[in-house]
């Protein structure tokens, strides 16, 4: 595997998403054979023919987290990482619709304690225990 010879996938592009004809272009800026310029550029156009498309760095985060399981090689889909963007996405909504719930004075079973080291560290939103 290596960068120059176009077979890894630079993970900017996973990111912020990359068009084919940008990812073909990146490999003529290189010092590659013609030829091995042109079986990178149909490797690339069967693996990704319509780019790779735009998931973020916690999608990407994410799939990276999820790989290290299976050992130190990993072999990169793209589209578990976009499957990842979407479960994301998911969380994210979620997650706001809650907080939309949640007020100051929302009932939750309080301790003391935990009351006041909530007020110290300056906590607006309750807490469930």
């Amino acid at each position: 595997m290596s960068k120059s010879l176009g077979n890894v996938i630079d993970p900017l592009d996973v990111i912020e998403g990359i068009s084919l004809d940008r990812l073909q272009a990146r490999l003529e800026q290189g010092n590659l054979d013609p030829r091995e310029v042109e079986k990178a550029k149909a490797g690339q156009k069967k693996d990704f023919p319509a780019g790779i498309p735009e998931c973020g760095t916690d999608a990407l985060r994410f799939a990276l987290c999820s790989y290290t399981s299976q050992g130190r090689d990993i072999n990169l889909n793209v589209l578990r990482v976009e499957g990842y963007r979407h479960f994301c996405n998911k969380m994210w909504n979620a997650t706001k619709f809650v907080l939309s719930y949640l007020t100051p004075d929302a009932a939750f079973a309080t301790n003391p304690g935990l009351e006041a080291a909530r007020a110290a560290a300056g906590c607006r939103l309750p807490v469930a225990e």
